[in-house]
């Protein structure tokens, strides 16, 4: 009886322990931070540092101590006032970037080390860094008047309907006299804006185009390649043409593992079509059997082809689970000579892969 009662008290003992340590783990960091990623954007190496500030508050009952606050790299500076934070105290720590010589994107981390976290909360830093260019001449050789740009078109890449996308072009102002964006003759899309940082930009100097991109509004799927204008002012109003090349999907958020046999499935008989040897002579045909496998509805956003020469019939754009139907595309490839590849591109409501890409290839006589 005895030996029972002590097993039974041993028992207990580590269900307690268990419930703690488990309450413990739970526990939420009474150091609250207002944001732990700040992203910079366009950096240009000629503005100097870029500097950031990241906010946090006690949330807890216990002072928090700062102990050690490291970076990552030698381009990062950081400052904080208080290292001592009492319930409700509101701390900050300031964080300096230092553009360098190298281009592109960069990431940054700051890692604050506390009493309560000795291995330290991980902050972040991220933007693209624009180094200045040895000849300014030949560098932005692809002139718009009198401001020049590093390419004639501007990829936007890939922009989804859930959250506008901005993308940072920077081009010279070769012009004698500084300018600003005409706001009142911005005759631009609804689904794009354009603003210029800074907001006047001197003479013989660089500048930001801040061009953001809205597929939302743009309203369409697929791939688009749009010539906007807008004005800018110095001595007297210029209009500016940039050339746009985007690629608008629908945004689907990520499905649960449970609930992947639910949702409609748009299946490819074949995405890898080997037409072989060809004459240019002779128009070619061929289907694709589509497959919904899912539980639910499939509808057919749009079918987009990369070439007027491949043209595609579809009876239906709506399927409905274990339904089939059969695209059919035909290829003319008069005036063409050698290896030749085309794509056929179908937007469906798949949340898993809402965009289904379809590569022809053949050798043309």
């Amino acid at each position: 009886m005895r030996n029972i009662e002590l097993t039974l008290i041993t028992l207990l003992f580590f269900l307690c322990l268990t419930f703690v340590v488990n309450a413990q783990g739970l526990a939420p960091n009474p150091l609250l931070w207002e944001r732990n990623h700040a992203e910079l954007g366009a950096v240009m190496e000629e503005h100097g540092q870029v500097n950031t500030t990241f906010y946090m508050v006690n949330n807890g009952e216990a002072p928090i101590i700062i102990e050690d606050v490291l970076t990552d790299c030698g381009c990062t500076t950081v400052d904080f006032i208080a290292d001592t934070l009492f319930q409700d105290d509101i701390g900050a720590i300031k964080v300096a970037y230092q553009p360098t010589s190298f281009g592109g994107k960069f990431e940054k981390k700051v890692l604050v080390r506390t009493n309560i976290n000795p291995s330290g909360d991980t902050l972040m830093i991220a933007g693209n860094n624009i180094p200045y260019p040895a000849n300014v001449a030949s560098y932005y050789d692809y002139k718009i008047g009198d401001l020049g740009f590093r390419f004639s078109s501007i990829n936007m890449g890939n922009v989804f309907t859930n959250e506008p996308k901005i993308k940072y072009v920077d081009f010279y102002n070769f012009k004698d006299l500084p300018i600003t964006l005409d706001q009142n003759e911005m005759n631009l899309p609804k689904h794009i804006k354009i603003n210029m940082v800074p907001a006047i930009v001197p003479a013989k100097s660089r500048g930001l185009l801040a061009i953001q991109y809205d597929g939302e509004l743009k309203d369409d799927l697929g791939y688009f390649d749009e010539t906007v204008t807008f004005n800018i002012e110095s001595n007297n109003n210029e209009g500016i043409d940039l050339r746009l090349l985007t690629t608008v999907h629908e945004y689907f958020a990520p499905v649960l593992k449970s609930e992947i046999n639910e949702v409609p499935h748009l299946a490819l008989a074949e995405v890898n079509i080997d037409l072989g040897r060809i004459s240019s002579k002779n128009v070619v045909s061929k289907s694709i059997k589509i497959t919904n496998t899912g539980r639910q509805a499939l509808n057919i956003r749009k079918v987009v082809t990369n070439c007027e020469c491949m043209v595609y019939d579809l009876p239906t754009m709506d399927l409905g689970p274990g339904d089939q139907t059969e695209l059919v595309f035909t290829f003319d490839p008069k005036g063409r000579l050698g290896i030749d590849h085309k794509m056929i591109t179908i937007f469906s409501n798949d949340p898993r892969t809402p965009t289904r890409t379809i590569v022809i290839k053949s050798r043309i006589d």
